[in-house]
Formats: structure tokens, sequence, C-alpha cells
């Protein structure tokens, strides 16, 4: 009888013990798997062979902060579904029908004159990045200087495009970019002459890429709409 009731004690123990330790390896489980939805240290790895051509395509497109009605935007952290989409910006540029401003405004720049470079900047646990762009418009035209006179003091977004055809952008709504211009009018025949851009924003990644390209072309021409739908 005693040997009855131990049997039965140890059994009773054992299917707690295993009771424990499912729940725990469920919860394990949950968790785990809860930590691999969303942004996550992922081995970065290079395929041998790949192009890598530096540089960017001669032209910025620029949004001014009041003109758009909305821009597009990179998800909170906990809303980021994997590592690609944190740092993909999602929607397109829209504008009132009543505003000056239509569409993304084109600028033509010299070939290999873009340029894109980012620099960490905060203290520790505090870290945040300090992006730079810039461009270069040449000659001495009126049309240049008065962008200049205006854009000195607007705060607003630059769409650019690297050489593998990758649209990014710099400035975010609450952190839109801005721009300081210098003209160089040369000494020698043989000098350059034109605006040099310089465009910084402060970020929290060190490159924001656009989910819908813009239609270059039809900026170009002037039949882009907003959300990029010809007319």
């Amino acid at each position: 009888m005693k040997n009855k009731k131990l049997y039965i004690g140890l059994a009773i123990a054992f299917i707690a013990v295993m009771a424990v330790y499912l729940c725990g390896f469920t919860e394990c489980n949950e968790s785990t798997l809860l930590m691999a939805v969303g942004p996550a240290f992922a081995p970065l790895k290079w395929p041998m062979g790949r192009n890598n051509m530096g540089g960017f395509k001669g032209y910025l497109l620029f949004v001014p902060a009041d003109a758009a009605t909305s821009v597009p935007t990179v998800p909170e952290w906990e809303e980021a579904t994997d590592n690609e989409t944190l740092v993909t910006a999602v929607g397109s540029f829209t504008f009132p029908e009543e505003g000056a401003v239509e569409m993304p405004v084109y600028l033509y720049n010299t070939d290999a004159t873009v340029g894109y470079n980012v620099e960490a900047q905060g203290e520790v646990d505090g870290m945040s990045y300090k992006q730079t762009l810039t461009g270069f418009f040449p000659g001495n035209m009126k049309e240049a200087h008065a962008f200049a006179a205006m854009v000195k003091n607007t705060p607003g977004y630059y769409v650019f495009e690297d050489s593998d055809g990758q649209q990014m952008i710099i400035g975010q709504p609450g952190m839109p970019a801005a721009t300081s211009v210098a003209f160089a009018g040369g000494q020698a025949r043989a000098d350059r002459r034109g605006h040099t851009f310089t465009i910084t924003a402060d970020s929290n990644y060190s490159a924001i890429f656009l989910e819908t390209p813009i239609d270059i072309e039809k900026i170009k021409d002037g039949s882009w709409t907003s959300g990029g739908v010809e007319e």
C-alpha cells in the first residue's frame, strides 16, 4: 500500500514537473517567435562579383515641407515588420489642388557631382546620424540665384537616386532637411562656375529608401500628378 502511494506521488510530481517544463518551453517558443517578427540583427553577406559602382544620378527632387500634404515616411520601430521595412519610406508625395507647388521640383545636377555621406552624432545611448547630400548646378542663371534665395530658409525633402536605381530620401516629417547654397563664379576661363547645394538632415538611419520610386521623366515633362498617376 505504501509503495502504491509512493508511485502515485512520484507520478503526480513527474506530471507537475513536465507541465512546468512544457509551459516554459511554449512561452520560450512564443517569445522567440515574437522576437523574430520585426527588426533583428542578421548576418551581412556580400555576394562575390556584385556590382558596386559609386556615385549618384545627375538630379535632385525638392519638396518644400509646407507644400506637400503627405510625404513618404518610415514606420515606427515597433511597426516595422522586418529589417528592410525599417529603412523604407512608404507612401507618396501628394499636394493640394490649390497649392503653388504641384509636384516635386526637378533640379538638374552636373554628372558626378551628386554625393551623399553620413556621420554618426550624439552620445552613448543617444546616437543618431547626420545625413549630408550635395549637388552642383552649373552656370550663372538668374533662375538658380532665385532658387538659392528662396530655399535658404525653407525646410523640405530631397529625393535622389544611386547608380543601382534605388531612390532615396533625405528629410522626414518632423525632421526635414535644411539647404545651404554657395556660388562660385570662377577666376580663370577654365574654372567651374555654378551653385553648390549642401543639404543636411538628422535621422535615426544612415539611409532611407523609397518603396515606390518616382517617375523622373514625368516630373521633367510635367505629366506627374500626386501618387504618380498620369493625367
